[in-house]
């Protein structure tokens, strides 16, 4: 198994995985409230969605692992992040929920792994066992303050 160490991929640091963590329990929480108020014909057009988003970034992750090596971390992320950005503007009520799910989830996984990589990548990256090099567009900004801070000559870190 590959690990973001052995490929040089940037950890998650405390303070970008406890952010993570807030961020994807309440996108939890939203799409369970949301969800445990409506009918089953709307959850099921929820799970559908979600379904076909996990298939699209499941695909998606594969390209990039395949063909995508030598792009910008940051081109490449915006480029991933984009699809999702529109289904939650220009889907329905169900669409903008299995949005949420999704990256909700994607938050908690990544939490779980201590990926640093783009979010919307977290499904597959686990399913995969490898997070990609494309940048997380949130929490990357972050992750890299905190590894600076924590590195040699600034902020005792852990271990």
């Amino acid at each position: 198994m590959t690990t973001a160490k052995q490929t040089g991929l940037l950890q998650a640091g405390i303070i970008g995985r406890t952010l993570r963590l807030m961020l994807g329990a309440l996108f939890a929480w939203m799409t369970y409230t949301v969800m445990r108020a409506e009918d089953a014909p709307f959850n099921l057009r929820v799970l559908a969605v979600f379904g076909a988003l996990t298939l699209f970034y499941t695909l998606l992750h594969a390209a990039v692992a395949r063909f995508g090596s030598g792009s910008h971390r940051w081109l490449g992320a915006v480029g991933a992040v984009v699809p999702i950005v529109l289904v939650f503007a220009l889907g329905g009520p169900a669409a903008r929920v299995a949005a949420s799910a999704f990256v909700g989830l994607s938050f908690l996984l990544q939490t779980w792994r201590g990926d640093a990589s783009c979010e919307v990548l977290a499904i597959p990256a686990a399913v995969f066992h490898r997070p990609t090099h494309l940048a997380g567009i949130l929490f990357s900004p972050i992750d890299l303050v905190e590894k600076h801070l924590t590195g040699p000559g600034g902020l005792p870190g852990p271990g």
